[in-house]
């Protein structure tokens, strides 16, 4: 569905992304994880058209993305960032605007259908009960669930998030990355999402790209790309690697410096 090839990017004269590849298929929950610093944010505002390539391209259904007419690929392709703006409006007025890439070239006000796309992506979303609160007085994890409400009323075909689960307790992490599993189940949605929790990414995603020193390090299943050694080698730090005893997926254990050195010290 989508292809990044030798993809280069980053901000002015600087350079964070360089020469990646990787492919993103249909219908698939896909991992970007990498230490700090290693481009992983530049890389998702790349695929979302935020950046220009500096080299390379990145090819959305066989066709370039920066060719895509703006309307057409808001229509294709959602975006959901770290941050939701503190807007002056409610969850309903606010999931509302993932309508206005389907506006017609006359229309100033919502449909009935656009309304009831809007009613049905809060439903999915478990945002319907905050229809008409304010966003400005909504939690994290609330906040979070508007506006994948609000990215899935543009109904689009690709899903791209950074960091949804950043500042969420447990609780909340679990609920938005089940709910993206259940979207990409039930609506055949693919999904990209940037993380930096190994284990969830571990957990959930089908496939993953380690980016390290703004390249792909290594790309894969989470059996192939969360291995000790990897880890140790890309994030600096000794880790311990195990199989969720019910998943059976892999798990990652940090070691302690202190542990460590009893370790060494025969202690």
């Amino acid at each position: 569905m989508l292809k990044v090839s030798s993809l280069s990017c980053g901000y002015g004269q600087k350079i964070i992304i360089s020469s990646v590849s990787l492919d993103i298929k249909s219908g698939e929950f896909f991992g970007i994880i990498g230490p700090n610093g290693s481009g992983k944010t530049t890389l998702l505002r790349a695929l979302s058209r935020v950046i220009a390539p500096v080299k390379g391209e990145v090819v959305l259904d066989g066709k370039n993305i920066r060719e895509v007419p703006l309307r057409e690929f808001a229509r294709r392709v959602s975006v959901v960032s770290q941050t939701v703006p503190i807007a002056d409006m409610t969850v309903g007025e606010f999931v509302l605007l993932g309508r206005l890439p389907h506006f017609g070239s006359m229309q100033f006000v919502e449909s009935t259908h656009d309304r009831d796309v809007a009613h049905r992506c809060m439903e999915l979303t478990d945002s319907l009960r905050l229809k008409d609160e304010p966003v400005a007085h909504l939690s994290g994890g609330e906040r979070q669930l508007a506006q994948i409400a609000r990215a899935l009323a543009q109904e689009p075909r690709l899903l791209l998030l950074d960091e949804p689960t950043a500042h969420l307790d447990i609780s909340h992490q679990v609920a938005i990355m089940d709910l993206l599993r259940k979207l990409v189940r039930e609506l055949n949605l693919t999904v990209a999402m940037v993380l930096h929790d190994l284990n969830l990414a571990s957990e959930y995603c089908d496939r993953l790209a380690l980016i390290s020193e703004g390249g792909v390090y290594k790309a894969g299943t989470p059996q192939e790309v969360i291995d000790y050694s990897i880890i140790e080698k890309v994030y600096k730090t000794v880790v311990v690697v195990n199989k969720n005893p019910v998943s059976g997926k892999p798990y990652v254990f940090i070691v302690p410096g202190d542990e460590l050195q009893k370790s060494r010290n025969g202690r």
